[in-house]
Formats: structure tokens, C-alpha cells, sequence
């Protein structure tokens, strides 16, 4: 009997939890926004409109007919912001349409176990709870109450005006009813896990199951390996903004001087202009699709995330498979092969002194990008896979609600 019902309008994780439902024998459904196989939407959808949605890793591994799309909210909400490209995007509106639709089906459905998807799950636990199924929920991100507390503080050092939180009260009410609603909490790391917990969520509900890292993609990597030349060659990688801790690295730079060059990778909030136009040398990259991307880690020393908070952190596994160096803020939840290369939160100098580290030890450089690149290659789908079928058996194995 196929006892798990999945249904998420995105990505995320929602794909390889339902591919390890399938590798049980126990997946019922997954519905999704669309799928890129033959005979589906997603399949003609796909050829016209750009979405990694459509064929995420490894989701050629499921049975097409176990997947049910529902792709209108997933494109009203793209037609919106191509026209409203100034307004805040928020998906509380096609999330709950999506959700409406998915519960539809699990209200057919004969399955012991729903999982869903923060954001887009509200309305499905409901119709699950009331056929008296358990309730998984993934749960990606960090609440932002933490982050906007944070960068709150972060911008008052600085002098910012710090850009509001994307997620309206509705949202934000949203995910608090789905954190209420869940059985059991999938967490990507115990960072993400203490947040939640000082936010009210009990521990005993929370599950800590890491994320994984396309290794082969990023180890084809022709690195460029002369660490000896000056000066040290940082990246950053993902949103330019107060929330990712980017000030934190430039003030890190500017103490270093001429012993550091700095590249960033990714588009640029607005309250962050001011500050970076005082540093004109900064080599900027508004976006780069990840094959260009993995070009530029070749030509990089060691990578720098220095969020605010960050439940995971996909930036730094991918660059330590590329085989560079991480260094990673204290409000990262990505793993690193030695805490030593996790730095404190919101702190310059803490950055600085781990950066002065490689500046006078260089071939350093060769060993810690050999020891990350070995670790990330160990955070592999198939772990992920792993240990989310070892909670679905724990859960299927328990009374029903």
C-alpha cells in the first residue's frame, strides 16, 4: 500500500523526499506546480519559460504518474512579477491557492503520512489531520523574527536603513499554524533546530536531516591552484544584502587593505549601494548561472558566508566541493569539516583574523580546499534520501493521529 503523500508548489526539498518515499514502495502522490516529463505540463512548460522547478536533481528518478501538477498559481505568480517587478514578492496568495488544491487530493487519499512543504502546507495537514494521518513538515527557513532581529541590530551599527522582511503577517501567521499543525519538523542543521526552539517549537518534534551537495557538478573544477601569489582571492556568493552579513565582510576587507581582493556574486539590495560604492574595486557579478559560477570559484582562494542567518547554506558545500575553503559566519547552518573555520556572527575582526590565517599560511590554502572538497563529497542526495526514509518508517510505524 502507498502510505506518503507529498505536495509542495516549489522545490526545495520536496523532489528527493518524494523520491525516498519511492525507493520505500510507499509513495502515493507528489503534487507539484509542474514536472518535466512526457506527457505532463511541465514537460511543455518547461520549453518556454526557465524554471528550475520543472526538473530539479534526480526527479527524472520518479514515476510520472505519481506526480500530479498544478501549475496555475506557479505561473499567476510569475505573469504578477513580470509586470509588478517593484512590488515585495510574497507567495502567500498562489501558496494558499496551490495548498487548497493539493488537499483535494489528500482528502481521496488512503495514505498514513503527509509531507509537505513550510509555506504551502496549511490547508493539506488540516485535510490530513482530519483522515487521521500524521503530518511531516520540511521546513527550509529560518523564522524571521530571528533574522529581522538581527539585521535590525546589524543596521543600526551601520547606520542602514535595513530593508523589510518579504513576508507579509499572513505568511508569517501561515507558518506559525503549520509549525503547530506538524507531528514531526524536518530541520536542515542544529542551527536552524535552536532557532526554532528558542521560538517556542519543542525538540522532541524536530528532526536535523542535512542537505546535500551535487559534488560531481562542482569537482570538474579546473582549479587554478597558484595560492602563492598576492594578494588572497575572497568570494561571496548569494543575495548582497544586510541579512547575508555582507557589510560585516567588506569592514573584514578594509581592515586587511591590499592583502585581499574581493569578488561578489549575486544581486545587490538597495541599502547596500551607499556602502559598496566606497569600495570600487569589489569585482561584481549581479547573477551568473551555477556553470559560470563554478568557473569563478576556479579562479578563487577561499569563500566567505557571513550571514545573519542561514538554516543551511548551499553556498559553502558547493564551494568546498569546488574545493575551496569555507569560512562560515556562527549563523550558518552548513556543516564544515572544523569549527575552526566557522566565525563569529556579525563580527569583521573574526572574519578578518581567519582570512589573515591563509594570508600567511597559503599552502594551507591546497590542504583545507582538499579536506572540504572530501567532506562536501559525503553530503550526497543519497544520505539526504537516507535518513528521510528512516523518519518515514519511524512515522508509518507509529499509531496514526
Amino acid at each position: 500500500m502507498e502510505s506518503i503523500a507529498l505536495a509542495y508548489a516549489g522545490v526545495h526539498q520536496i523532489f528527493q523526499l518524494a523520491l525516498a518515499a519511492h525507493e520505500m514502495g510507499e509513495l502515493d502522490f507528489l503534487c507539484a506546480s509542474i514536472f518535466d516529463s512526457p506527457g505532463k505540463l511541465g514537460a511543455h512548460i518547461a520549453r518556454h519559460l526557465h524554471s528550475p522547478s520543472a526538473h530539479p536533481l534526480d526527479s527524472e528518478k520518479l514515476p510520472s504518474e505519481r506526480v500530479r501538477e498544478y501549475p496555475w498559481p506557479f505561473l499567476t505568480h510569475r505573469v504578477v512579477a513580470k509586470l509588478l517587478s517593484q512590488r515585495n514578492s510574497d507567495h502567500h496568495f498562489t501558496n494558499d491557492w496551490f495548498d487548497r488544491h493539493a488537499a483535494s487530493f489528500i482528502r481521496q487519499s488512503k495514505a498514513k503520512l503527509f509531507v509537505g512543504a513550510e509555506t504551502c502546507a496549511l490547508h493539506s495537514m488540516r485535510a490530513a489531520k482530519e483522515r487521521g494521518m500524521k503530518c511531516v513538515l520540511d521546513c527550509p527557513g529560518i523564522p524571521m523574527n530571528f533574522l529581522d532581529r538581527e539585521a535590525s541590530n546589524a543596521a543600526k551599527n551601520w547606520g542602514m536603513k535595513v530593508t523589510p522582511s518579504s513576508n507579509s503577517t499572513a505568511m508569517v501567521d501561515r507558518k506559525m499554524q503549520e509549525l503547530e499543525l506538524a507531528d514531526v519538523i524536518l530541520a536542515c542543521s542544529e542551527f536552524q533546530k535552536s532557532v526554532l526552539v528558542a521560538n517556542g517549537v519543542s525538540a522532541e518534534r524536530i528532526r536535523v536531516i542535512p542537505l546535500w551537495v551535487n559534488a560531481g557538478f562542482w569537482r570538474d573544477v579546473n582549479k587554478d591552484k597558484s595560492f602563492s601569489a598576492k594578494p588572497l582571492r575572497v568570494v561571496y556568493a548569494g543575495a548582497v544584502s544586510l541579512r547575508k552579513g555582507v557589510p560585516f565582510l567588506l569592514e573584514a576587507v578594509r581592515l586587511l587593505g591590499d592583502a585581499v581582493t574581493l569578488t561578489l556574486i549575486g544581486p545587490a539590495a538597495l541599502e547596500m549601494e551607499p556602502l559598496l560604492s566606497k569600495f570600487p574595486a569589489i569585482q561584481r557579478f549581479p547573477y551568473v548561472p551555477k556553470e559560470r559560477l563554478r568557473e569563478i570559484y576556479a579562479k578563487q582562494d577561499v569563500l566567505v558566508m557571513p550571514t545573519l542567518g542561514d538554516s543551511f547554506g548551499f553556498v559553502a558545500l558547493e564551494a568546498m566541493a569546488a574545493g575551496l575553503p569555507a569560512i562560515a559566519s556562527s549563523h550558518c547552518g552548513a556543516p564544515l569539516p572544523d569549527e575552526s573555520w566557522r566565525v563569529q556572527a556579525a563580527s569583521p575582526e573574526a572574519i578578518a583574523a581567519r582570512l589573515q590565517h591563509y594570508i600567511g599560511q597559503p599552502a594551507q590554502l591546497t590542504e583545507d580546499g582538499a579536506i572540504g572538497a572530501a567532506f562536501a563529497a559525503h553530503y550526497t542526495p543519497e544520505r539526504y534520501r537516507e535518513t528521510a526514509r528512516g523518519i518515514f518508517k519511524e512515522m508509518l510505524a507509529s499509531p496514526r493521529a
